[in-house]
């Protein structure tokens, strides 16, 4: 599926864009907060036909920092949605895990929006999430 952490954080981006919804639950980790949110991939695709198809669009994804060992990763990225037709930007930092069978899985992001940080987009590094005041981790 992918070979690196940064190439399965846009393989996900490209699912959501083409509505590629068992793409997506497929790359999540069993460990994932999603899995434990959607643990039924069929009803995970009916959720995401009816719902997000309609109301989410990923206008760009754009890999600013990897960071990978043997079985774990971390990638930031910036995101720039549309969601219910109003625009969100922000920085996500993902951590990944590896599977036995050498593919990477997306386990966990934590999310700054744009407007919290002030610099310029690849200016934002670890330190940032570290500092994050309300860190919400999903």
């Amino acid at each position: 599926m992918s070979s690196s952490p940064a190439t399965l954080i846009l393989q996900r981006c490209r699912a959501f864009v083409g509505g590629d919804f068992g793409l997506v639950w497929d790359i999540h980790h069993p460990d994932s907060f999603f899995r434990g949110l959607y643990p039924d991939r069929e009803a995970y695709l009916e959720f995401a036909g009816t719902s997000l198809q309609a109301d989410f669009t990923i206008r760009e994804c754009r890999i600013l920092q990897e960071e990978s060992g043997e079985s774990a990763a971390r990638v930031i990225y910036y995101l720039d949605i549309q969601f219910k037709g109003e625009r969100r930007e922000s920085f996500e930092l993902c951590w990944l895990r590896r599977l036995d069978d050498g593919q990477w899985r997306y386990l966990a992001t934590q999310k700054i929006e744009r407007q919290e940080f002030h610099g310029e987009m690849d200016e934002i590094g670890w330190e940032d999430f570290e500092r994050a005041e309300d860190k919400v981790i999903f």
